[in-house]
């Protein structure tokens, strides 16, 4: 099925631009504007946070982590998608929701592209605190974002648009998925505090050249994310008519057409007094 669309992409995705849809009472403009209100409304009441150790209460209720799934706050698998560390976070995850969204609504529907930013988040999150479970050399630090959704969207959109171009930057949609899940996976195993021999001494020396922020990222996280909007895509798309099935309704039709060509004809007449 997804071969479809691939042949029908190819030429739209050698054209120059990018398909997008005006602002306006749509699901891409929603979407947006609402992660950046909820962080505005949060900033407005002091519940954002200055460092990843200084949590406010309300972080530490919608965050998510492995202790606060222990202590029952499942609902933190949906909740951290809509809050924010800082704008400039807010900022990227909308821009990419509104430009993810934009393109993948030319194919989904609007409730199905929900359904993949929530899988894609609610997936990647149970991921994560499960690293957290069995890696103990992982920072304990919740998390938030919806940076999750985003990436399954992202990569969805890759597989619908395989040979379009991405944003701005001359590679197609195939070679930018499969580079953000590499990447993402090697930065993951690059994680100086897992001591992957190599992988770690890799990991300390970016750290050391970028910042130790390189490694507060969810990495393993985005990667799951991407996996996730990767493979749920096809089953998300409309179902297409196969050749098959548009012959079997056309012979049915002819059959039904030659079936009352050949049935008898009466001809009845009014009784009446003659």
């Amino acid at each position: 099925m997804l071969k479809v669309f691939w042949m029908k992409q190819k030429e739209a995705g050698q054209k120059k631009g990018v398909m997008l849809v005006a602002p306006g009472f749509n699901l891409p403009t929603i979407g947006c504007l609402l992660l950046l209100v909820i962080h505005a409304l949060v900033l407005i009441n002091g519940g954002t946070h200055e460092t990843p150790e200084k949590l406010s209460s309300l972080y530490e209720w919608i965050a998510l982590s492995w202790l606060g799934f222990l202590e029952g706050n499942a609902a933190a698998l949906v909740t951290h998608q809509f809050f924010h560390g800082d704008w400039l976070h807010v900022a990227i995850n909308a821009l990419l929701f509104y430009y993810t969204a934009a393109r993948l609504g030319h194919i989904l529907r609007p409730s199905r592209i929900l359904i993949l930013f929530l899988a894609s988040g609610v997936g990647a999150g149970i991921v994560y605190i499960a690293s957290q479970a069995l890696l103990s050399n992982l920072s304990p630090n919740p998390l938030v974002g919806a940076s999750g959704g985003v990436m399954g969207m992202f990569l969805a959109q890759t597989v619908i648009y395989p040979d379009s171009r991405m944003l701005f930057l001359p590679i197609s949609g195939r070679n930018m998925g499969k580079g953000f899940l590499v990447a993402s996976l090697l930065l993951f195993m690059m994680t100086p505090s897992l001591g992957i021999p190599l992988f770690s001494e890799v990991g300390q020396w970016m750290a050391e050249g970028f910042g130790p922020l390189l490694f507060q990222m969810g990495h393993l996280y985005h990667f799951a994310a991407g996996m996730i909007g990767f493979f749920l895509v096809g089953r998300l798309l409309p179902r297409l008519v196969t050749l098959e099935e548009l012959q079997l309704e056309r012979n049915k039709r002819e059959k039904s057409l030659h079936t009352t060509s050949q049935a008898p004809s009466f001809i009845t007449r009014e009784q009446g007094g003659e």
